[in-house]
């Protein structure tokens, strides 16, 4: 996996991080982002939830905030990104899945607390193509 910078963690100014990608199918409506990490506990710690991002949009740059709805981190409970800061010795994975959806999320009638779960359940027959990319950080 790549060494995710330490700017978009908490040992700095922990921004999110900017992604791009390319070569969607030609059915893309809408795409999804989620980043993630199981812990040894094994519950989810979720660092990033974005959905309803335009077919148009290629790139998210780093640290924003206006493209797409935001849902919930696990961190703070906030709809904003939520900076990795794992506890321990040894490098931890982080896991960021773009997806690709057939129409957009309806997620419109829950309240603005969308956690990365209620997501998955909402697109999961709407994912027409997905990419995954693991990130390691090792903390000083």
């Amino acid at each position: 996996p790549v060494t995710i910078h330490k700017l978009y963690t908490c040992d700095s100014t922990g921004i999110s991080p900017g992604l791009q990608w390319s070569n969607a199918p030609s059915t893309t409506k809408s795409y999804a982002i989620t980043m993630h990490h199981i812990p040894p506990t094994g519950d989810k710690h979720v660092y990033l939830v974005i959905y309803n991002i335009p077919a148009s949009v290629l790139s998210v740059a780093d640290n924003s905030k206006s493209i797409g709805n935001w849902g919930i981190n696990t961190v703070d409970g906030k709809n904003s990104y939520s900076p990795p800061c794992s506890q321990g010795p040894g490098a931890k994975v982080y896991i960021l899945t773009m997806y690709a959806l057939s129409s957009d999320a309806n997620l419109n009638f829950i309240s603005a607390k969308v956690t990365m779960d209620m997501l998955y359940t909402e697109i999961k027959t709407k994912i027409v193509d997905s990419a995954v990319m693991s990130v390691t950080y090792t903390r000083p």
